[in-house]
C-alpha cells in the first residue's frame, strides 16, 4: 500500500493538469498513488488524466469540489491524503518533506506558496499568505491540504454543501485531533483568478466571506469559476 494518496479534483483543467501531474511524477519520494477526480468536465481534462498510466481516474457527472475530494478519499489506498489543486505544482521534495515532518502531533499540514506569475503584486500577496501560515496567525492551506486518512474519516470529510472555503470546516474538525503545521516546502499555484477578475475584486470577495463566517451569516455564495 502506498504511503500517500495524491487526490486532484479537476473541473475543466485541461490547461493546467499536465503540469500538475508532471510535478507529482518527479517526486523524490515515489511511495504514492495519484487519483484525479474529473467532476463535471466538458473539456479534455479526463482524457489528459487517462493518458497517464500511473494515474487513477474517477469521473463524476456534476462539478462539486467537495464531493470530488470525498470521492478521492473514499477510493484512496494511502495512509496520508494529499489534496492538491489541479492548477498547483509540487516541488520535487514535497512528499519527502511531508513524510519527515508529519509527526503524530499534527493533523493538518500546509505548504508555502509561490505564484506562477512573477508580477510583483502576486509575489507580495503570496508572501503575505506565507507569513500568516508560517506564524499561525491564520492557519490556511493554499493549493494543498494534507491530513491522515484515519483523521479525515473521523472528521467526516468535506461538507458536500460547501463549494467555497470548503477546507475551513474540515480544518476546524481536524484541529480537535491535532495541530497545524506549514512545512518548509513550496507549491506553485495559478494566479488566473487574480489576473482575470482583478486583485481588488478577489480580495473584496474573500474579505466579505471571512466576515460572513465570523458573524454567523449562513448565506451561501457561488464561487465564480475561472477557466
Amino acid at each position: 500500500m502506498p504511503m500517500f494518496s495524491v487526490i486532484i479534483p479537476a473541473h475543466n483543467e485541461e490547461n493546467y493538469l499536465s503540469g500538475t501531474l508532471h510535478s507529482i511524477r518527479q517526486q523524490s519520494c515515489q511511495d504514492f498513488e495519484t487519483i484525479v477526480v474529473a467532476n463535471g468536465c466538458t473539456d479534455k481534462t479526463e482524457e489528459i488524466a487517462k493518458k497517464r498510466s500511473n494515474v487513477r481516474v474517477l469521473s463524476l457527472p456534476r462539478a462539486n469540489v467537495s464531493v470530488a475530494r470525498n470521492a478521492g478519499a473514499l477510493n484512496a489506498k494511502g495512509e496520508i491524503l494529499v489534496f492538491l489543486d489541479a492548477d498547483t505544482r509540487l516541488e520535487e521534495d514535497s512528499l519527502k518533506k511531508i513524510k519527515e515532518e508529519f509527526t503524530e502531533e499534527y493533523a493538518v499540514l500546509a505548504a508555502r506558496v509561490r505564484p506562477d506569475n512573477q508580477n510583483l503584486k502576486y509575489k507580495l500577496l503570496m508572501s503575505l499568505k506565507n507569513v500568516h501560515n508560517i506564524t499561525g496567525i491564520y492557519k490556511a492551506t493554499v493549493g494543498i491540504f494534507v491530513c491522515r486518512k484515519k483523521d479525515f474519516q473521523k472528521a467526516e470529510g468535506y461538507d458536500p454543501e460547501m463549494t467555497i472555503r470548503e477546507h475551513q470546516k474540515l480544518r476546524q474538525r481536524l484541529f480537535k485531533i491535532g495541530k497545524y503545521k506549514c512545512i518548509n516546502s513550496y507549491v506553485t499555484t495559478s494566479t488566473r483568478r487574480y489576473e482575470q477578475l482583478g486583485l481588488p475584486k478577489v480580495l473584496s470577495y474573500w474579505t466579505k466571506q471571512f466576515f460572513k463566517e465570523k458573524f454567523g451569516n449562513s448565506e451561501k455564495n457561488e464561487y465564480e469559476r475561472i477557466r
